[in-house]
């Protein structure tokens, strides 16, 4: 269906004979965000990596706006991507890998602009990248993932670098680019951060999809009104944890 953004449906991935991830499906409407969460080792890292075509799947596929996705160029016109470990060249001045994000990137009108803005990296032009702060250095790896005109933006693990205080300049950029129309996948240790940022939520654990949608959506699901998005996603892996056993 046209329109209908990125549709993630039943998708597996086995590694050396055994599954990471196991019949996962959601959806990413165009404007919102989805957070992926769960404890280390439930595959959120492999669930982008799948999504992004640069891990195999055993069964499922993805779609965008009604057409399969089938191979990296299909993709590499949908997503915008950075990883986890993402860090610029060390060796390349701040001023010229803006440039060469904005270049590649063709964002729309003055998006380049307001992001050097917002993500306070202008003062940083004259800089090599290797000189950075930890900080910087992912303020510099959102620019460009930002930077685009690709109507999704999948980040790993975006806001682990950034303390409280930054994250009041980070998140707002965020909800402009979504704002936009502009749909963003990330995944998120904090769930009070995921809490601040995602319009839904797709909770994993065991590489399976244990909870999907907005906060007040999962709340009722485990009936805990008054949760946060930490009380929650415990009471979820309690129940699973409950279900699974003999």
């Amino acid at each position: 269906m046209t329109g209908a953004g990125l549709v993630v449906d039943r998708v597996s991935v086995d590694r050396g004979g055994r599954p990471v991830l196991i019949d996962v499906s959601f959806t990413l409407p165009p404007g919102s965000i989805v957070a992926v969460v769960g404890p280390n080792g439930a595959g959120k890292s492999s669930l982008l990596e799948a999504i992004l075509g640069l891990l195999p799947v055993s069964s499922g596929g993805v779609t965008f706006d009604g057409r399969r996705l089938r191979n990296l160029a299909a993709r590499a016109a949908v997503f915008s991507y950075m990883p986890d470990e993402a860090e610029p060249p060390p060796e390349v001045r701040v001023g010229t890998l803006l440039a060469h994000a904005e270049r590649f990137g063709r964002p729309p009108a003055h998006l380049a602009h307001h992001l050097v803005e917002r993500l306070g990296v202008g003062r940083l032009a004259r800089e090599h990248a290797g000189r950075l702060s930890r900080g910087e250095k992912r303020r510099v790896s959102l620019f460009a993932a930002l930077c685009t005109a690709r109507p999704v933006v999948v980040l790993d693990e975006p806001l682990a670098t950034f303390d409280p205080l930054q994250m009041l300049d980070i998140l707002p950029v965020l909800r402009d680019r979504s704002a936009a129309g502009t749909a963003l996948l990330l995944s998120v240790h904090q769930m009070s951060d995921a809490e601040k940022v995602a319009s839904r939520i797709l909770v994993l654990d065991g590489g399976r999809v244990v909870g999907f949608g907005t906060l007040e959506e999962l709340r009722a699901q485990v009936g805990h009104e008054q949760g946060t998005l930490e009380d929650v996603v415990l009471e979820l892996l309690r129940v699973r944890e409950r279900h699974a056993r003999p």
